[in-house]
């Protein structure tokens, strides 16, 4: 067993032993044939967590609040989308007059499998990774940054916020405890900031100087930057190092 099958088990398990309401919000997966036939017609590939994570659930209609939505993204309060949903939603990042204005990392195709009525979280298509890609939030405004390393250090985050009891159920929204929640995050999500660097890296190398796509890089990696060092809270000197500072003055250089 995997271990983001391994999570996913243990948030359930979890949820059906402490919060049963959430639990049977939880839909049954589809089989492997089943995934593969819907997503048959996509011009790309995507990493075997994926599967998995589709195999455990089929995901929801987005509507009222899925019960375990706000678990499975504390801040965010997605919810696993069917994959109907999903096909429906990805041609809003393309753009096929502006092709530039796409959405898209360092030009591979982002396909949103968590969402709200506005927001999502998306895998990276054609990653060179075909176990796993990062998970990258994009907002309804196309504001985009990294979220997760994978899919899998979002679960393994999101079960160890549940056995530390990082919550407090009885509110109408579930309230985390923003302490424990960066310590997690942190723990299983070390590197979101030296992936960032790269991602800044790499997107300036192959983007026209002052182009819609060099202002997006530089964007997402402000994004970056401020959801470490605000809402995570804990962005020490270490993670500052040398490294940051040549993309830092590409991206900040300008005549005026």
């Amino acid at each position: 067993m995997s271990q983001l099958t391994d999570s996913l088990n243990q948030i359930q398990t979890w949820l059906e032993n402490n919060f049963p309401q959430a639990a049977e919000s939880i839909t049954p997966g589809l089989t492997l044939l089943e995934i593969e036939s819907k997503i048959e017609n996509l011009p790309f590939s995507l990493p075997e967590e994926f599967y998995e994570l589709y195999q455990w659930s089929r995901g929801n209609d987005i509507g009222p609040l899925i019960k375990y939505s706000c678990i499975l993204d504390p801040y965010g309060g997605t919810s696993l989308s069917n994959l109907e949903i999903v096909i429906e939603k990805f041609p809003d990042f393309e753009d096929e007059e502006f092709e530039e204005c796409a959405v898209n990392y360092i030009g591979k195709p982002l396909f949103p499998i968590f969402q709200t009525d506005l927001d999502c979280l998306c895998v990276i298509g054609n990653w060179e990774d075909k176990n796993s890609s990062p998970m990258f939030f994009v907002s309804d405004i196309h504001e985009t940054s990294h979220a997760y390393l994978s899919l899998t250090s979002m679960m393994k985050t999101v079960i160890e916020l549940l056995e530390a009891n990082a919550f407090d159920f009885n509110q109408r929204y579930l309230k985390w405890n923003e302490e424990k929640y960066t310590e997690i995050y942190l723990k299983h999500n070390s590197n979101i900031l030296e992936l960032s660097v790269n991602k800044l890296q790499q997107h300036l190398l192959i983007t026209e100087p002052n182009s819609v796509a060099e202002e997006q890089a530089k964007d997402t990696f402000e994004n970056d930057i401020y959801n470490l060092d605000v809402k995570r809270r804990n962005l020490t000197s270490r993670q500052l190092d040398s490294k940051i500072f040549e993309p830092l003055i590409i991206a900040l250089e300008d005549e005026d």
